[in-house]
């Protein structure tokens, strides 16, 4: 799971350990988001953008969900742009005190010079879970991306929720040490290469094609999100590092190759839930 998407989870248990009282109600919730390196399973765009993350969403007391995101980027050829927006509909399961997840669908709305690896995704429908204990948490998931094609993916992921609020009124911290495991095909990435169309024109081969088919493992990564809760008011900070796997390239052909390495990277957040 995402560190944006994690958050969503996150800081609804943190609020609830604030306040034991706490009872679900419906929500209007907010955030401003910055990542100093935008990638896709650490596939990144030539100008490894860094970017500005606005949100905003409601969220019923039975479970159901919308939320709207809009994304800038900013890079060394472009100041701060509008490049696309994203709109989730979905459902969150009843929290227990071992389970929570969700059952979601995306809807992405890409510009058509956006430079971002996902920008060839449509939509996207899954789910995520969590079986929590005292130990250790474990987190699967499992979704459909769409675009010319569709592609599989799979989430592994293993955390240990650190919540601090002892002496504290109405106010909690929490430090979320997680790793995670991504897997899944890559049509995607042949849809991004078709629509940039490389001025050469050149192909995919056989074994580029067949890469792209098969079910791999697409990245590890490690997070520590500390976040911080103040009654209807959140921040966060997210300490990241990506490894990318199984990146796609094509023989004498870097331009249709994916980009990606191993990189370190931040998410800063702030929030409401009104």
């Amino acid at each position: 799971m995402k560190p944006l998407t994690y958050l969503l989870f996150l800081v609804p248990i943190i609020v609830t350990a604030q306040d034991s009282s706490n009872t679900k109600k419906n929500q209007l919730i907010g955030s401003m988001s910055y990542q100093t390196n935008l990638h896709y399973f650490g596939r990144t765009d030539s100008l490894q953008s860094s970017g500005l993350l606005p949100s905003i969403g409601f969220e019923s007391k039975i479970g159901l969900y919308a939320t709207g995101n809009f994304i800038f980027i900013n890079n060394a050829a472009t100041p701060t742009k509008y490049v696309g927006t994203t709109v989730e509909g979905g459902y969150r399961f009843p929290t227990t005190k071992h389970f929570n997840g969700n059952v979601f669908y995306t809807q992405f709305i890409y510009d058509d010079k956006s430079v971002l690896v996902q920008s060839a995704l449509k939509s996207q429908t899954g789910i995520n879970t969590a079986f929590t204990n005292k130990i250790i948490n474990i987190n699967v998931g499992a979704d459909l991306k769409f675009s010319t094609k569709t592609d599989v993916g799979a989430t592994f992921g293993l955390d240990h929720l650190f919540i601090i609020n002892k002496g504290l009124t109405n106010m909690a911290f929490a430090i979320n040490p997680s790793v995670y495991v991504y897997a899944g095909t890559q049509n995607f990435s042949n849809t991004y290469q078709e629509q940039k169309k490389n001025a050469l024109g050149i192909p995919y081969t056989q074994q580029t094609t067949e890469n792209i088919t098969n079910f791999n493992i697409l990245s590890y990564e490690i997070s520590v999100p500390v976040v911080f809760v103040a009654g209807k008011f959140n921040a966060s900070v997210t300490p990241a590092y990506v490894l990318p796997q199984n990146l796609v390239t094509v023989a004498n052909n870097p331009s249709q190759s994916e980009r990606g390495s191993n990189m370190f990277y931040t998410t800063f957040s702030v929030g409401f839930r009104l």
